[in-house]
């Protein structure tokens, strides 16, 4: 999600036409020229991020969006445990889940509880993502779709604070569609990365996507060291767990995301409705003018970096749900020594995105990447192989665990680095959009196949496997890329740093940025 400098009178910018064509240019009016003044603006700041309002509302928000994941592993433990329960497969004696063959709701095991919830979210993001996708673009509503998410988000949090024997199953639909509305969130947030790349240039924008995944991580990371702490300092039972990281959750969420996008500033349309268009329709029309354009346009580095999204991320975001079942079922792992996994795979994840970093400046975007899904894959056949055929002892689950989220670091940064380099200017909401689209459009066929093996009585280890074939695939994808260079000039981006100043301390005196009475900036900070 990286770029370069906006030019300003003489630029030209990028149309779709008729055909798709995302290549064709005119030139950029002055007076209709979008205007970006608040990216490139010196801003009085305390030196975070060069003053760049953009990228310290981005960071801010990452925190907030990365409570969800704490969310979902407490939350799916106490999920599986009361269908368990329901289902009567928890022992009396020792309150655990003895037996997750028996069924609950019309023939469902609880070990594929969480495998459905994500292959529904996923469906729900594959055809209903366009429409969203549509608002960006088409609207000026951006960050109001942000605003909007997030308090959906919050009010779904605080809901599951109350997940009993009596809601589970309620709040397993409330969790498949926090998922869905969890993805709307980020749509409305990358749609700023590709702006602020092309403001920043590559190495700054390297940097800036590693202090990113950072944040997130780490931010998770003290949710978990919080959550797990309570848990084993009162010996709370796995509902009760689940209810204290919900509360944790929501807090994060209302403190954070106001706060977020409070920073990030409003943008316009990218593109008029035409006559007898709908907006409902518009997104899905794009997607497709949108890929067409993609395939005959960009055949260097776009294109290929599309499809090797598809199956990257359907495997990193099943990996990550279906893990948790494995590690219940198979490993044996309590719920909180499930939250100190995660917990050393979050720490793990902030040097991994610096190893990440080291690398990409090494060598290039795409060739960090393509090392990232080779290490994945590799890593999570041999978790699949040692805890259930080998049957290495359940504390070297916690390597492994680390491990993972040493590359899910990796992973991350470098596939935001890759997508904001090759985009073509012009293109940023849209190109989000499909972004977004693309990382859910496959997620639920993972799922599904881990459901079908759970259900067919196949061993997990397989189930664990398969959800690490789209790195396999998508690998096969990034290898047909132009170089490097090729991908930089096909997108008309260049491989430079272009910051807009040097120094952050030079403000000049004419600065015009908007304060508040009690002298402070938009953001909260102080001048």
């Amino acid at each position: 999600m990286k770029i370069v400098e906006p030019m300003r009178a003489s630029a030209m910018v990028v149309e779709t036409g008729e055909d798709g064509d995302l290549t064709r240019t005119a030139p950029a009016a002055s007076e209709t020229e979008e205007d970006i003044s608040d990216i490139t603006h010196p801003r009085k700041y305390c030196g975070c991020f060069l003053g760049n309002e953009v990228a310290i509302g981005y960071n801010i928000l990452g925190i907030g969006r990365g409570s969800e994941f704490v969310s979902n592993i407490y939350l799916a433990g106490s999920l599986i445990y009361l269908a368990c329960k329901e289902s009567g497969g928890v022992d009396p004696i020792t309150d655990e889940c003895d037996d997750s063959n028996l069924t609950v709701h019309g023939g469902m095991k609880p070990s594929s509880l969480i495998s459905n919830i994500a292959m529904i979210s996923g469906l729900l993001s594959a055809f209903l993502m366009p429409v969203f996708c549509a608002i960006l673009d088409y609207t000026n509503h951006r960050k109001l779709m942000g605003i909007v998410s997030m308090m959906i988000l919050a009010a779904i949090r605080c809901t599951q604070i109350a997940t009993i024997e009596s809601t589970w199953f309620a709040m397993a639909i409330l969790q498949a569609l926090a998922g869905f509305i969890y993805h709307v969130q980020n749509v409305s947030c990358y749609a700023y990365l590709p702006e602020l790349a092309r403001e920043v240039g590559q190495d700054r924008m390297n940097n800036h996507t590693a202090v990113f995944t950072q944040t997130q991580f780490g931010s998770q990371a003290v949710l978990m060291i919080v959550v797990t702490g309570i848990s084993f300092g009162l010996s709370l039972s796995t509902v009760q767990t689940a209810m204290v990281s919900q509360t944790g959750v929501f807090l994060w969420c209302v403190v954070f995301f106001p706060w977020g996008w409070k920073c990030l500033p409003a943008r316009p349309a990218r593109h008029d409705l035409k006559d007898g268009q709908w907006l409902i329709t518009a997104g899905f029309v794009q997607n497709w003018k949108t890929a067409k354009a993609i395939w005959t346009k960009h055949r260097k580095g776009l294109k290929w970096y599309f499809l090797a999204l598809i199956f990257a991320e359907a495997s990193v975001s099943t990996i990550t749900n279906v893990s948790i079942i494995y590690l219940t079922d198979v490993v044996k792992l309590s719920i909180t020594q499930i939250g100190i996994l995660f917990l050393l795979a979050l720490l793990g994840s902030i040097p991994g995105s610096m190893l990440g970093s080291i690398i990409t400046h090494k060598t290039n975007p795409n060739t960090s990447w393509k090392l990232s899904l080779i290490f994945f894959m590799i890593t999570s056949v041999i978790g699949a192989f040692s805890f259930d055929d080998m049957k290495a002892p359940k504390e070297l689950s916690y390597i492994w665990g680390t491990s993972l989220g040493i590359l899910l670091g990796w992973f991350i940064s470098t596939e935001s680095l890759f997508f904001s380099m090759c985009l073509p200017r012009g293109q940023e909401a849209e190109m989000a959009g499909f972004f977004v689209f693309c990382t859910q459009i496959l997620t639920w066929v993972p799922a599904l196949i881990f459901t079908v093996l759970v259900q067919s009585n196949v061993q997990q280890k397989y189930g664990i496997i398969s959800t690490s074939l789209g790195f396999l695939i998508a690998l096969l994808f990034l290898s047909c890329t132009g170089t490097w260079d090729e991908i930089l000039a096909e997108a008309g981006h260049s491989n430079k740093s272009v910051p807009v100043r040097d120094d952050v301390n030079q403000v000049d005196a004419s600065d015009d940025t908007p304060t508040s009475e009690d002298g402070t900036d938009k953001c909260g900070t102080a001048l």
